[in-house]
């Protein structure tokens, strides 16, 4: 099972597996080890340092890597304004919406600053 969420969770992600195993900092050439053992029928299950890189890789649970939970993950939704000012205030308490426009305008200005031209 772990062999088949991780090629879907690379799939939609549109990256490849051995860059993925570059990233994560291990050896591209377990992905082919995993491979051949999954078109054997054998079940391939990586150390849990090396299933907990890939989880924290595509922001996914270890159960849902391993085929123990359905669920599959959330698409990357874009941050609540509470979520926001939970990040850069510690919390949503005295913060005024002139505030955060603020920081928002400052984060646009760092952003077309150092945008490639």
């Amino acid at each position: 099972m772990f062999y088949a969420r991780y090629i879907a969770l690379c799939s939609d992600r549109n990256i490849s597996p051995s860059k993925v195993a570059i990233e994560c900092g291990f050896n591209k050439g377990s992905v082919s080890i995993w491979k051949k053992k999954y078109e054997k029928g054998e079940d391939v299950t990586p150390t849990f340092e090396l299933l907990k890189k890939i989880a924290d890789y595509f922001n996914v649970s270890l159960d849902y890597l391993l085929g123990n939970e359905t669920k599959a993950p959330d698409a990357e939704q874009p941050a609540t304004e509470s979520q926001i000012k939970f990040a850069l205030f510690g919390g949503e308490e005295d913060i005024t919406d002139e505030m955060l426009d603020e920081v928002k305008a400052f984060a646009q200005f760092v952003k077309n600053k150092y945008k490639k031209d």
